[in-house]
């Protein structure tokens, strides 16, 4: 039996810390969306459990990350994200090439030792996948691997959608209350009434790092619909699922939480990404960005990001309420439901498991 976890790793700043140390400080974590990287030139800024990181294309079109971190003072280098040709210190004006070498520690004199080669910015792991770019603080970490799941990303053609704004919400939650949220559908008919959940089953399979769950339609409407229906996301009939595009927005979708901070919805022309970052044991910083195919006319956009923001603003809310719960010091002590909550179960054994704490011993 999967059970809840107490409200104490929700609202206690030790096992924040803990949780920072242990899971964002060695795990593959979203810092950012591919697009703001994809010229030589571009760059980005995050944030790791607490550490700042800088993501560049360098004038090679290799991607890079470093610690946003001057080799000077440790003054941040820069933030949000943009184009340069270098990465200038603000403080006291040491100029690093995209590499991450040191190109200019001007008026630093002559320190005895100092070797301008020994002082390049300190490297971090970085790959992409499903539109994010992810990054690992662990230089010993293996290779992102997402696993067999992944290839149900394949027929939403992520990457020839277009980025077409961001929404930022600083929210008043542990960074766990929102992974959970998003990564069942139980609380769907009750929190989001405005949904055709009637009419849809919500299947999930989990495996590695990934949670993924689709729209199964009852009665379907079209060759999309029905592979919806009828497949998963490994079998061969699921290359028609977003060969058609549903008369409703935020209808016939799948949606793929990657552990530990990202998650992604995906319909056909559409897709809107979820990036958590902590800020406290009990604040978040939510990013959603929003992507479309070319074809996709204006009205439609408006439709599909209205849908979301709604629903968004109500998972936000209902988030906020749960974790007044947990600083509050009560602990539900419940149980996770075999039909609904099995993505839960597999993050809950994710972070137990990135803890050193023991699983269940009848997981879900």
């Amino acid at each position: 039996m999967a059970t809840t976890l107490p409200a104490s790793w929700y609202a206690d700043p030790a096992h924040h810390r803990r949780e920072m140390e242990q899971v964002f400080a060695r795990s593959w974590v979203g810092v950012g969306l591919d697009a703001h990287v994809a010229r030589p030139g571009t760059y980005l800024t995050g944030n790791v459990g607490g550490v700042g990181v800088v993501v560049v294309r360098d004038t090679d079109g290799t991607l890079r990350a470093f610690r946003n971190v001057c080799r000077h003072r440790g003054a941040p280098l820069t933030e949000g994200h943009g184009e340069a040709r270098a990465l200038s210190c603000p403080y006291h004006g040491w100029v690093f090439r995209l590499d991450g070498s040191l190109a200019r520690a001007a008026g630093v004199g002559r320190p005895d030792g100092f070797d301008p080669s020994c002082f390049g910015l300190f490297p971090v792991q970085v790959t992409t996948f499903a539109r994010s770019v992810l990054v690992n603080l662990d230089p010993h970490a293996p290779p992102f691997d997402p696993g067999p799941l992944a290839a149900g990303l394949e027929p939403y053609g992520l990457d020839t959608l277009v980025p077409a704004g961001r929404d930022t919400y600083e929210c008043r939650f542990n960074w766990k209350v929102l992974l959970e949220n998003y990564s069942e559908n139980y609380h769907t008919p009750f929190v989001h009434p405005q949904l055709p959940a009637a009419g849809y089953e919500y299947p999930m399979v989990c495996e590695g790092p990934l949670v993924f769950a689709w729209d199964r339609p009852l009665r379907p409407r079209d060759p999309s619909e029905q592979a919806l229906h009828d497949c998963g996301p490994l079998d061969r009939g699921w290359a028609e699922v977003a060969g058609h595009v549903a008369p409703e927005s935020f209808n016939n979708g799948a949606y793929v939480t990657v552990w530990p901070n990202t998650m992604l919805s995906m319909f056909a022309g559409f897709a809107a990404t979820f990036r958590l970052t902590p800020t406290s044991v009990n604040t978040t910083r939510v990013e959603r960005d929003y992507l479309w195919a070319d074809g996709v006319p204006p009205e439609r956009r408006e439709a599909d990001r209205a849908a979301t923001r709604a629903v968004v603003e109500q998972d936000l809310a209902i988030c906020e309420a749960l974790q007044r719960t947990y600083d509050g010091g009560t602990s539900a002590h419940g149980v996770l439901s075999t039909e609904h909550e099995q993505g839960i179960a597999h993050l809950h054994r994710l972070l137990r498991t990135a803890l050193g704490e023991p699983l269940p011993l009848r997981p879900v």
